[in-house]
């Protein structure tokens, strides 16, 4: 998506839900459940790993016709409008390119028709800062503007990589629960509730009302208890979770392990972890 953008995908997504600083546009809360997953993968998977997609790739300027000076990170390690976000609020063109930023800010008196007002003296020491930037970038008119991917230089990205980054990255915790979620003898589907129960992604009328899929009203339990339906509610707290609670009780005394209740099933399911994790070691 950041790089075909004369595919048939792209010229159709861009149809539907519009563009906006070269990327397409999330869409809104009426965009579909699909698109708005894909939208917020560079916002990161998972925890422990942030904003992997867009802290691993960087934007290098050939002729800097297809990069934007505000908006991509093309120098430094964030996008300049987080770098001098007076002169991004300032400026009339947000959307210009690196070589349009060169014309303008290095031309002689062209400062002048970038900013919506006179600048004061300390902004326009930021704008000799910025100026400076441009002056050490040498812009190519034959060269295309590329994607480099930080993880793998030489061949660049690849879902092979991109997976080992997100199954080995964050807290040693993190990766024990994706090995044990995502075993090989446990069916599929039971791995994908797990996953979805442990990340409170269950279509649970908390979740369905946030997404405004059922009215902010109808969030009442479906077993007639009288509180709010949530996966912490429904696993745990619920009238017929009782069972549940039992057998996670009776668990803890078989395996002589302390047991420490919680509302937050993460939670829970890291102090089995340790409890079987100390069993193996005995």
């Amino acid at each position: 998506m950041l790089v075909e953008k004369d595919g048939l995908w792209y010229r159709v997504l861009k149809a539907r839900y519009g563009e906006e600083w070269g990327r397409l546009k999330e869409g809104g809360s009426h965009c579909s459940t699909w698109w708005r997953s894909m939208c917020r993968i560079r916002e990161g998977l998972g925890k422990g790993v942030g904003r992997w997609l867009d802290n691993n790739s960087r934007r290098v300027v050939g002729a800097g016709n297809a990069t934007f000076f505000w908006h991509d990170i093309w120098v430094g390690e964030v996008p300049l409008k987080l770098k001098f976000p007076r002169l991004y609020e300032l400026t009339l063109n947000k959307e210009c390119s690196v070589a349009e930023a060169k014309r303008d800010l290095c031309a002689v008196g062209g400062v002048e028709r970038v900013w919506r007002r006179h600048l004061f003296a300390w902004e326009e020491e930021s704008v000799r800062e910025c100026s400076i930037l441009l002056d050490n970038t040498v812009l190519q008119d034959n060269v295309l503007d590329s994607w480099h991917w930080l993880l793998d230089p030489i061949h660049g990205y690849s879902v092979k990589g991109a997976y080992h980054f997100l199954t080995t990255t964050g807290a040693p915790s993190d990766r024990n629960m994706v090995d044990d979620v995502w075993h090989k003898h446990i069916p599929s589907k039971v791995s994908v509730f797990v996953w979805r129960l442990l990340r409170d992604r269950l279509p649970t009328k908390d979740n369905l009302a946030r997404r405004q899929v059922i009215p902010t009203t109808d969030t009442v339990c479906i077993t007639g208890c009288g509180g709010l339906e949530t996966s912490a509610h429904l696993f745990l707290h619920s009238t017929y979770s009782a069972l549940f609670g039992t057998m996670y009780g009776a668990g803890y005394t078989l395996l002589g392990c302390p047991l420490v209740t919680s509302d937050n099933i993460f939670f829970i399911s890291h102090q089995w972890r340790g409890c079987l994790d100390s069993l193996t070691h005995l």
